[in-house]
């Protein structure tokens, strides 16, 4: 059996080999004819759906801009909570892409005006989770959201879209988003029970309204969520180099 590092070092190596091998197909200048077309065009992927806006700027640069709308929702699984991660975009995208080879090979440097906020939701009836150090038996509803910053850089790499030609065409880039490490907050409502020794009825004589000021067992799991909170936090740190990948369509001008 080939061990895991060999695996690793055999991807790299076919990975680069596959990039060298769309960067060399993209040399070749595409639709030459006409250096001065301007496109518009539909993006989309993980960076969100956008409509854009490109114009060459001479034969090897590009600027596009545009916006990026949208949003999906994916599951995420922390400490026996369930939630449904909803990613949402509303941000305006400015790029400058670089054709070193004056074809449809491309170098992308950009930014996006702020990365994709996060909404997150876990609901259930007499679950057992852990919240912090302690586990609950709880019914009701965990409300939270990822805070990923303002401005975020963006590096990329993609093919299509070569600023001269004219026509339809299609285009696709994969880079990373820069953003702020993930500030997470997280609020509650319902009904709970510790169980952490014994089982327990979050509706019965040991059960608590985690939203009532005046129980210092509601206290108690407020502050263990804040905890949780920060356990997030680290789970989701690589959030800060965002994964984005978009296919395009456009149109030249």
């Amino acid at each position: 059996m080939r061990p895991a590092g060999g695996l690793r070092a055999t991807g790299a190596r076919l990975a680069g080999r596959v990039v060298l091998a769309l960067a060399l197909a993209g040399a070749a200048p595409a639709w030459a004819d006409d250096a001065r077309a301007s496109a518009v065009g539909l993006r989309a992927g993980s960076g969100g759906i956008g409509l854009e806006y490109a114009h060459p700027l001479g034969e090897r640069f590009a600027l596009r801009g545009g916006i990026s709308v949208g949003g999906f929702t994916l599951g995420l699984e922390e400490d026996g909570i369930d939630y449904d991660a909803t990613l949402r975009y509303g941000t305006p995208v400015g790029m400058l892409d670089f054709h070193p080879f004056g074809g449809t090979f491309r170098l992308t440097a950009g930014v996006y005006g702020r990365p994709s906020d996060i909404d997150l939701v876990a609901d259930g009836e007499n679950e057992r989770i852990d919240v912090g150090a302690r586990e609950y038996t709880a019914s009701g509803r965990i409300d939270g959201d990822v805070d990923l910053g303002g401005v975020a850089p963006f590096l990329g790499i993609g093919w299509g879209g070569s600023p001269s030609g004219r026509g339809f065409g299609l285009s696709v880039e994969i880079g990373v988003m820069l953003a702020d490490a993930p500030g997470v907050s997280l609020s509650a409502r319902g009904r709970a029970c510790e169980s952490t020794l014994l089982s327990c009825d979050p509706d019965g004589l040991f059960g608590f309204d985690v939203s009532d000021p005046n129980d210092p067992r509601a206290a108690t799991f407020r502050a263990e969520l804040e905890d949780e909170a920060r356990e997030l936090e680290d789970s989701l740190a690589d959030l800060r180099y965002f994964p984005v990948v978009n296919l395009g369509l456009h149109y030249r001008f």
